[in-house]
């Protein structure tokens, strides 16, 4: 026989309580839910498909990269000229290969005419690297007894040429060798010490000599149509700073301040003169400034990439498709008013798709405000509330589609604060930034870095085109 149902009394306010519990831990779950969602993606975000640099992947492997395979096998392809050693007329030394001795038939072959002469050239450093050049000074007393010298732009005893201290600028700021290394490759090669001080002074030197080359690479960059701009962190006097970089195919400039946003860049002075289009990363510090915009479609990718992989959106997908075709048409040349609108089209249907897939609606979190919007809704919005600026480059042919030039720029400075750790001083870290802006410039208008370096000291630094 079944049992009867027991019923349970209790008061209204206590029905209440339980039913409002219920429904504020129902609130907490949803919550916990979406922050361990937000942490598990935290921890699948890698260069690939984020912000992250590199260096932050570790050994994780979990998510491809987003370049295709093509068909083309590795190495070389076909009618790529290669480079090889190639004989020189300006030769040093000449060492004769005389025949001696005698044929079969018996005929002294020394006294045979040449009948042709075979030439090889060995390439090699010379055994003796330094050349020292003494200064010998008259000094004559006259007839009424004034000492007359001769004149001389040597004025110490002993001292280091210009050569030697442009290839310690050049090892020390271009190779991004730490002093204590650049002393032992010197004195392994040249023999000779050279000090810090002599270090230090020739970097100093060179400074001081391109302050107005700082300038010119400055005021060409406020008149280029396009520059590529971005920022990244530095430690620099025991605190994060930040180093600025504007670049483009022909100049770059570096610049070091304590603010990575706008005021950083007013303090540079590029930015807020500057009326072309600036190509950036999304950083909100940009927006400040009246040029055009046009964002890094690369960093869009690998979001996109994060959002469909990750979170299961399909309208990532659909919009990584129509950001990868758009680029191969303008890699190809295949742009034109019908395939624009054709790309234009496409990116309003993954738009429209994607307010269904991605609705939202805020919800009061507690005493702390509204509920954050989940990434992939950021995302969304982005690509909905920011379409010109996203296909900028498929409507103006000298804007590109991403970012690449300024962060292999700003690369640099990574790797020197990973060899070096830091800058100690301000003043060292503003040098840097200085010398860098000028070998970067000169390297993008195919100068030889060493030969720069040595006029730049000479306080004759080339004249930038």
């Amino acid at each position: 026989m079944e049992s009867k149902e027991e019923y349970i009394t209790i008061r209204k306010s206590e029905y209440e309580f339980l039913i409002n519990t219920i429904k504020v831990l129902q609130q907490e779950v949803l919550m916990l839910r979406d922050r361990v969602k937000e942490l598990e993606g935290m921890l699948s975000k890698t260069s690939n498909n984020s912000h992250k640099p590199p260096s932050s992947d570790g050994y994780k492997k979990g998510i491809k990269n987003s370049r295709e395979k093509s068909d083309k096998k590795q190495g070389a392809q076909l009618g790529h000229e290669g480079k090889t050693l190639e004989p020189t007329d300006k030769i040093d030394y000449i060492v004769e290969h005389k025949l001696i001795g005698k044929c079969e038939c018996g005929k002294d072959l020394e006294q045979l005419p040449i009948k042709s002469l075979h030439r090889r050239q060995v390439f090699d450093l010379p055994e003796k690297l330094i050349e020292v050049t003494e200064h010998q000074i008259e000094t004559k007393q006259c007839v009424c007894g004034k000492i007359h010298e001769a004149d001389c732009e040597v004025k110490g005893i002993t001292q280091y040429g210009l050569r030697i201290k442009a290839l310690a600028v050049y090892l020390n700021q271009y190779q991004l060798v730490p002093y204590e290394r650049v002393q032992e490759l010197i004195n392994d090669c040249f023999g000779v010490s050279i000090s810090d001080w002599v270090l230090d002074k020739s970097n100093q030197n060179c400074y001081a000599e391109l302050e107005q080359t700082e300038e010119i690479i400055k005021k060409s960059l406020i008149k280029s149509k396009v520059i590529h701009n971005d920022e990244t962190g530095l430690r620099c006097n025991k605190k994060l700073q930040w180093v600025h970089v504007s670049s483009t195919d022909t100049y770059t400039h570096f610049g070091i301040q304590e603010k990575r946003g706008s005021i950083g860049m007013d303090a540079i002075g590029i930015l807020p003169e500057f009326k072309g289009n600036s190509v950036h990363d999304r950083f909100s510090a940009y927006d400040k400034y009246g040029c055009e915009h046009s964002f890094c479609n690369a960093h869009l990718l690998r979001e996109l990439k994060y959002v469909h992989e990750e979170l299961a959106k399909k309208w990532a997908s659909e919009m990584s498709g129509v950001m990868v075709e758009a680029n191969e048409l303008k890699k190809q040349n295949g742009l034109n008013e019908i395939t624009i609108q054709e790309i234009e089209t496409k990116y309003s249907r993954v738009i429209h798709a994607g307010m269904e897939e991605e609705p939202y609606t805020p919800i009061q979190n507690g005493k702390r405000g509204k509920k954050p919007k989940p990434k992939s809704r950021l995302l969304f919005e982005a690509f909905r509330d920011k379409r010109t600026e996203i296909l900028k480059f498929i409507h103006n042919k000298d804007v590109p589609f991403d970012n690449n030039l300024a962060e292999r720029d700003i690369r640099m400075v990574k790797l020197k604060q990973k060899i070096s750790g830091c800058f100690r001083t301000q003043h060292g870290a503003i040098v840097f930034c200085r010398i860098r802006s000028y070998i970067s410039t000169i390297r993008k208008q195919k100068y030889a870095v060493l030969y720069a370096l040595e006029q730049a000291l000479l306080g004759k630094p080339i004249v930038l085109s």
